[in-house]
């Protein structure tokens, strides 16, 4: 059953990219996201308020104003301006390699191989040390890193860092939030309450932190201002395709991504010792929520928050295969013999 599941999900994943690509990035402005975010950033040092800085540049690129999900809110850019240039590139570059570290070390404590975990997670997250492409413009590139941090701390029992960098990372960007319910959900599952308190404290203190955000938002909103088109879109594989686009899959041909996809969630869904079972669960809502909501050619780099935790698939998928190629060949189990 799992192979038939495998063999179908491969399959809808190449028919997504035989009539249209899953990928096809396109600048609606004449700058790009990130120009754009880097003139916020220097309004910001220079003493402008943050929702006229964001929303003159927004107005000015012609973006969606009229939804405030458009509107970042102001953390990331507060960071980023309090840090200064070029500390930020470097302070992310610290915190990627960490979770490159603590990775390879969750693999290695499970029974895995450590040493591929690393390259494989290296290579998951090289946007992070890529300086000159202003990726730490990006607040989906911190969210990813902190959530691959904040998973791994369970592999060591460090669950108030894993809180921590949690909580952090749903500041840096709401994307986090699936992160979070299914991190609170595990800790009320197995009834550690005090971790669960922790977790809901902190999502209380960023719901009260989103909640001013929207507000100031919306009392920034004209009429004029264009909400754009829904976010449910029901992209399926091809939006899923899509985000594997946002590391070093983007040099390869769109039917590499359709037939490494399948692989690592195999692998992913295989891992059953160390902090599989998290990854797993983790990794599956937010499958499941890419499947309906974002837009391809928009919202492709949401992949940031995924695709660091696929880099386990890819490294668990050869033993999960060779799991299911035994299975089989393996004889079945015949009823015991009347006496």
């Amino acid at each position: 059953m799992v192979l038939v599941c495998v063999i179908a999900f491969l399959i809808a994943c190449l028919a997504s990219i035989r009539s249209r690509s899953p990928v096809f990035i396109e600048n609606r402005t004449e700058d790009s996201d990130a120009k754009m975010y880097r003139r916020v950033v220097q309004r910001l040092e220079a003493g402008e308020d943050y929702y006229q800085a964001l929303g003159g540049e927004l107005r000015k690129g012609h973006y969606y104003t009229g939804s405030v999900f458009n509107w970042r809110s102001p953390f990331h850019f507060a960071v980023i301006a309090a840090m200064t240039e070029p500390i930020s590139r470097y302070v992310l570059a610290a915190a990627a390699s960490a979770a490159i570290v603590m990775a390879a070390l969750a693999t290695e404590r499970a029974g895995g191989l450590g040493v591929i975990q690393l390259v494989v997670t290296a290579l998951a997250v090289s946007e992070c040390f890529l300086f000159k492409l202003d990726y730490h413009l990006s607040a989906e590139v911190w969210s990813g890193v902190l959530i691959l941090i904040s998973v791994t701390t369970y592999a060591f029992g460090r669950w108030r860092l894993g809180v921590i960098s949690g909580i952090l990372a749903l500041f840096f960007r709401e994307l986090a939030l699936p992160y979070i319910l299914v991190s609170a959900a595990i800790s009320a599952w197995r009834k550690r309450k005090r971790e669960l308190i922790w977790w809901s404290a902190g999502l209380g203190i960023w719901i009260a932190y989103y909640l001013t955000h929207v507000y100031f938002v919306s009392s920034r909103m004209t009429t004029a201002d264009i909400a754009g088109p829904g976010w449910i879109t029901f992209g399926g594989p091809r939006f899923l395709l899509a985000t594997t686009k946002m590391s070093l899959l983007l040099a390869f041909a769109d039917w590499v991504s359709a037939v490494l996809l399948p692989i690592m969630l195999v692998g992913i869904a295989g891992w059953a010792g160390g902090i599989g079972g998290r990854v797993a669960l983790v990794v599956a809502v937010y499958m499941a929520a890419f499947s309906i909501v974002g837009m391809p050619a928009v919202n492709f780099y949401w992949g940031a928050i995924t695709n660091p935790l696929l880099a386990f698939g890819l490294v668990w998928s050869a033993p999960a295969l060779r799991d299911l190629l035994r299975a089989l060949h393996r004889p079945r189990q015949m009823g015991a013999s009347p006496r």
